[in-house]
C-alpha cells in the first residue's frame, strides 16, 4: 500500500519520502476506505514544519481529509456497507491508497458532488460549521464580517451566515472578489485596495477573522461594535482597541463530526453551498509536496486535492 509520508520535520522537498505501510486490521468499530482524493491543509504544513510540537515517530503519515469507497466494514457499524461511496475525517494518515478510519469519522458522500469537493469539504468544513452552529449560534448578531471571506473556511462561514439569514460583510484581496460575491455576501471591500475596516466601521455585531495568520487584525477592530464578539482562528489580536469579547476558535470534543457533515451535505444537496476546489493534482510524491509548498506562499482560492485516476 502506497503510502506519502515524512521522515522529519523541515522543509518539504527534504523531508516527504513515498513509503509501502501493510493494512490494518479493521476492528468492529471501524472501516477501509480505498482513498480516491485527499486534501492538503494549512495544519499539514505547519506539522510537516516542526511547528505543533508533536511526540511521532518517523516515517509518520499526515493528512485527516479525504474521501474515497468502502472496502470493508466493522461489525458495529452496520449504516455502512461495502461500495458506499463516502467523506472521512481522520486522526492522520490520509496521504495514501488507503485508510481505516472509526465509523463515526465517516459519511456518504452525496452522489451529485465529486471526491475533489469531497476531501475538501472535511475540515474547512468542520470549522466552519462548529463555529457558526455551536460557538456563535444566536450570539452572532444581525451583521457579520468574514475577514478571508475567499479562503477554505471563510467561504463556508459566509455561506452558513446566510442560509441562517445573516447579513454578511466580507473581505478579501480585489483579485478574490467575483468569487466571494457569488457566496452571497451583502457588502464586500477589497483589503489590497481599501481598509475595510474604515468602509464599514462599527457595523459588526461578530468579526470572524479567518486569515492566513490573522493578518488584519488592526481592520477588524475596526469593523466591530463597541461589545461586540472577535472570533480569530489564528492568532487573536494583542493589542485591543475596542471593548468586546475576543474568543480564539478551535477544536472541541464536543463537537461531532456526523451532526456537521450531514448538514453540510444537506446544504450542498439543496444547492446552498459551494466548495471551490484551486486545483487537482496527480498521485504522486511530487504532487504532495508541490501542494505543501503552495500553501507556505499564497494559493489561489480554494483548496488542493490529490487525486487518484478515475
Amino acid at each position: 500500500m502506497k503510502r506519502f509520508a515524512i521522515k522529519g520535520f523541515g522543509a518539504a522537498r527534504e523531508v516527504f519520502e513515498e513509503i509501502e505501510a501493510n493494512p490494518r486490521v479493521v476492528d468492529a468499530s471501524h472501516v477501509r476506505i480505498a482513498i480516491k482524493t485527499f486534501a492538503v491543509n494549512p495544519y499539514d504544513v505547519a506539522f510537516r514544519q516542526g511547528k505543533m510540537s508533536q511526540s511521532i515517530e518517523f516515517p509518520y503519515v499526515l493528512g485527516k481529509d479525504g474521501a474515497g469507497i468502502v472496502t470493508e466494514v466493522g461489525i458495529g457499524v452496520p449504516e455502512l456497507k461495502v461500495g458506499d461511496e463516502v467523506i472521512f475525517h481522520a486522526l492522520t494518515g490520509s496521504y495514501g491508497e488507503e485508510i481505516v478510519v472509526p465509523g463515526n469519522k465517516v459519511v456518504l458522500k452525496p452522489a451529485e458532488m465529486s471526491f475533489a469537493e469531497a476531501a475538501g469539504l472535511v475540515t474547512p468544513g468542520l470549522t466552519a460549521y462548529n463555529l457558526v452552529t455551536h460557538l456563535l449560534g444566536e450570539a452572532a448578531g444581525e451583521v457579520v464580517a468574514v475577514q478571508g471571506a475567499s479562503g477554505a473556511v471563510g467561504s463556508l462561514v459566509v455561506q452558513l451566515l446566510k442560509a441562517n439569514g445573516k447579513t454578511v460583510i466580507g473581505t478579501a484581496s480585489k483579485r478574490n472578489e467575483e468569487l466571494v460575491r457569488n457566496l452571497g455576501v451583502d457588502h464586500f471591500a477589497a483589503y489590497d485596495q481599501v481598509d475595510p475596516g474604515k468602509v464599514f466601521a462599527d457595523q459588526a455585531d461578530t468579526v470572524i477573522d479567518a486569515t492566513k495568520g490573522s493578518r488584519t487584525s488592526e481592520s477588524g477592530m475596526k469593523l466591530l461594535k463597541a461589545g461586540g464578539t472577535y472570533i480569530a482562528l489564528n492568532d487573536l489580536p494583542t493589542k485591543r482597541t475596542k471593548a468586546g469579547n475576543y474568543v480564539h476558535f478551535g477544536p472541541s470534543r464536543s463537537y461531532q463530526d456526523q451532526e456537521a457533515f450531514e448538514a453540510l451535505t444537506a446544504l450542498y444537496k439543496a444547492g446552498k453551498l459551494k466548495l471551490t476546489i484551486a486545483e487537482i493534482l496527480p498521485f504522486e510524491l511530487t504532487s504532495v509536496i508541490t501542494a505543501h509548498e503552495k500553501i507556505e506562499g499564497h494559493p489561489n482560492a480554494g483548496k488542493l486535492i490529490i487525486q487518484k485516476e478515475q
